[in-house]
């Protein structure tokens, strides 16, 4: 497999968040698997996998709600287990909100003000305008978009160094996902050395806003990496079938598609001549894999891989 991989110093700048060896089981199950992995400070970060590749643990251990079976977590290094200092850095939005007792916004604003250093108040009320939602309105009688939009307000006002999103687009309309990424840019353009950290199986829908990627799969690293760097090695060749075959013969095709006399293959690299040379012929258009498309052909061949070695 080809993968982008740099557990080191990611985009050679700085860490905000180390995961270190971090296994997890649950009872005979494994949900994360020696799993290590770095997300690089000041950027807008997707950690990215389908439904129980194991993000919503890894969330879970780096709130510090969960205790690695093995290894550990750190937030600007320090421990996140039971370290409150740690915590103090962060701001970790969950899928399913809880209000607890609290009822109207003003009283969940009045608990954000004590939590977060950095809390921006006039900013938050500026949020619940922009995702159009009722200040004297109960809490509990949100509509689940309008419940996200609220937390989704609460992570972009609270000012944390790494705020973590895990789903964080579940209720919204299409409309409000487009306010809330815009809103996610603007805000990392005005505080650049905020890191933010979208957790989600959507990736076609997050991928216009990140700077970096993370990929698990099975509870373990898959690739990592920047969109370009991750794309490096793999290309989307399209045009008259006859053509398209000879150009790409010889490499490997990830999937291929014919509709209406057109042929698209999607194909890994041996070699950046292979990309230079089909880039220089005119009978043929040429894109990057996109990164949804790319996790989906990296993980089939994770799963074959696992499947040939346990035959």
């Amino acid at each position: 497999m080809q993968a982008s991989v740099d557990t080191a110093s990611p985009s050679g700048g700085e860490t905000i968040l180390q995961v270190s060896s971090v296994n997890r089981r649950f009872r005979a199950t494994k949900a994360l698997n020696d799993l290590s992995l770095n997300i690089p400070k000041g950027q807008i970060v997707g950690l990215l996998g389908r439904n129980g590749a194991g993000k919503s643990t890894l969330l879970r251990i780096v709130g510090g709600m969960l205790k690695p079976n093995q290894g550990e977590v750190t937030i600007d290094g320090e421990k996140v287990y039971d370290h409150a200092r740690a915590l103090g850095k962060l701001c970790m939005i969950g899928d399913t909100p809880d209000f607890g007792s609290l009822s109207k916004i003003g009283d969940l604003f009045y608990v954000c003000r004590g939590l977060f250093p950095n809390w921006n108040e006039t900013y938050a009320r500026e949020l619940i305008s922009r995702f159009e939602l009722p200040l004297n309105k109960r809490m509990k009688t949100f509509s689940r978009g309008m419940q996200t939009g609220l937390m989704l307000s609460v992570g972009l006002a609270s000012g944390a160094e790494l705020t973590v999103y895990d789903e964080p687009s579940l209720g919204l309309d299409a409309v409000m996902r487009e306010r809330f990424y815009d809103l996610l840019v603007d805000e990392k353009q005005r505080y650049p050395g905020r890191t933010f950290l979208l957790s989600t199986h959507l990736i076609d829908e997050v991928a216009r806003v990140l700077d970096y990627s993370v990929l698990i799969d099975a509870g373990h690293l898959l690739c990592a990496g920047t969109v370009s760097e991750l794309q490096r090695g793999y290309l989307s060749v399209s045009g008259e079938p006859e053509v398209v075959r000879e150009l790409t013969a010889g490499l490997t095709t990830l999937k291929e598609e014919e509709l209406a006399g057109t042929l698209v293959r999607h194909v890994k690299l041996n070699a950046q001549a292979d990309q230079i040379r089909i880039e220089a012929d005119s009978r043929v258009r040429t894109a990057p894999v996109n990164l949804q498309r790319l996790f989906v052909f990296l993980t089939e061949e994770e799963e074959a891989e696992r499947h040939a070695t346990n035959a």
